[in-house]
């Protein structure tokens, strides 16, 4: 990635996520099973490469005395290795883990570094690595390539030996490493200059039939918008459901997201008891590192993605129909670029800091496309055995904050689609994101079986 100087401002985008991470923790986690003798020093080692290689992960953030300003500066603090042991295999520990404490507390940025780590040990030398990194530089990939670059790194010979001296030398270059230039500044030149002034709620689909209302998920309380927590509800579909599934999205001429969104679509209007025919708006974040100046690898570090909706129709006998239009709705947005007009509305009507974000916060709430939403980043090589480590169940799962009420975050790496649900908790109670989430499994894994 291009570079600039040693400490810049954060972009319009950059500085919204770090803002609505203060109101409501917006973190981005990835985890990872890793069986075999896994040392602390070794995983430190790995944790202090891993810095050297990414100057996003040797920054913290300054503002002026009002709060406003924020700046990336460097810092030689190391990314913090939290260590939790249990005496009994608990499978979905590393899900409590980020359920009850990554979701909960946001990356120190004042003191920084931008990032930090869990390993949870278990009996049989089976260790669960988690790997947190803010919203505001860091998207599904990017996290999961980190949890990737940490791992390789930690197996290497000499890791723990090296880390001594990678300390030594960060603290003396910290000062001097140039920072990565902000992802906006990697648009294409038709994409920078777009107005950015607040659509109308009416507006917002110019494609959808002007009769029909979009539904949204409607919330049981009103939470205030410092007070939302994420809440978790880990998900998968092993090998052989996803073999099928798979299958039946070639067959039926679909990709794997537009049936899993119209999977969520329909569910959360199940829930609503919605008739027939009802619209729903379900947002689709999607990458744009391939549509960049130059393409953009899953190893660079960065936020990359940005959300588009689709209005989906609710037919409640026909998934596939409804992920076709999601699929043809997606396609058409992102010819027309609708993934970039949010940056230039960041830019010109942005907040300056927590003390001004009072109104888009609450247009957001009130008038924004959609509020439930599936961050899909589909396949994801994550290798299976590193030495005599053997490893799986890679996944990735992304904070809500204010931005909706409900949300799942898809990966699939080691044979296993995870679909990881995410919900504000009061506003959706758990045994209603529970229904929701396995009523979209349920429907997928039928539809998969029955062609229909």
């Amino acid at each position: 990635m291009s570079i600039r100087g040693t400490s810049r401002a954060l972009s319009p985008a950059e500085r919204w996520y770090w803002i609505i991470d203060q109101l409501s923790t917006l973190n981005v986690c990835a985890r990872v099973r890793v069986e075999g003798a896994v040392s602390t020093d070794a995983l430190r080692g790995g944790l202090r490469a891993l810095q050297g290689r990414q100057p996003l992960l040797r920054l913290a953030i300054a503002t002026a005395a009002s709060g406003i300003d924020p700046r990336f500066v460097p810092t030689s603090e190391p990314i913090p290795l939290r260590e939790v042991s249990v005496t009994r295999l608990e499978e979905e520990r590393w899900a409590q883990e980020i359920d009850t404490h990554e979701f909960v507390e946001s990356v120190d940025w004042r003191t920084g570094p931008l990032a930090r780590a869990v390993v949870i040990r278990q009996p049989d030398g089976i260790n669960d690595l988690i790997l947190s990194v803010p919203h505001y530089i860091s998207d599904g990939t990017t996290a999961l390539a980190l949890l990737r670059q940490w791992v390789l790194l930690a197996a290497e010979p000499g890791a723990a030996d090296d880390a001594e001296a990678a300390n030594a030398a960060e603290a003396a270059d910290a000062s001097e490493t140039p920072i990565p230039v902000p992802v906006e500044d990697l648009f294409p030149e038709r994409h920078r200059t777009t107005a950015g002034a607040l659509p109308d709620r009416e507006a917002a689909d110019p494609t959808a039939d002007e009769s029909a209302e979009a539904g949204r998920l409607e919330p049981e309380f009103f939470v205030p918008f410092d007070q939302r927590r994420t809440r978790l509800l880990h998900r998968f579909l092993p090998a052989d459901a996803l073999a099928d599934l798979t299958a039946a999205c070639k067959r039926e001429g679909v990709t794997l997201h537009g049936v899993l969104a119209a999977a969520l679509a329909g569910a959360v209007a199940r829930d609503a008891e919605a008739a027939p025919g009802s619209h729903f708006a379900v947002g689709s974040p999607v990458s744009f590192r391939d549509e960049l100046e130059r393409p953009v690898s899953e190893d660079e570090v960065g936020c990359f993605v940005s959300a588009v909706h689709s209005v989906v129709a609710y037919q409640p006998d026909d998934l596939w129909s409804m992920a076709r239009f999601v699929n043809r709705d997606l396609t058409e947005r992102r010819e027309r670029g609708d993934q970039y007009p949010v940056f230039a509305l960041l830019a010109a009507q942005g907040p300056a800091g927590i003390v001004d974000s009072e109104p888009l916060v609450r247009y957001i709430e009130e008038h924004g496309s959609f509020n439930f939403f599936i961050s899909n980043i589909g396949r994801f090589d994550f290798p299976a055995e590193v030495g005599d480590w053997r490893l799986s169940g890679a996944q990735f799962v992304g904070g809500i904050s204010v931005v909706g009420y409900l949300a799942s975050s898809v990966s699939t790496s080691h044979g296993q689609l995870s679909w990881n649900f995410t919900h504000i908790a009061d506003a959706v109670s758990r045994e209603r994101a529970e229904r929701i989430a396995d009523d979209s499994i349920k429907t997928v894994l039928t539809a998969a079986v029955s062609g229909s």
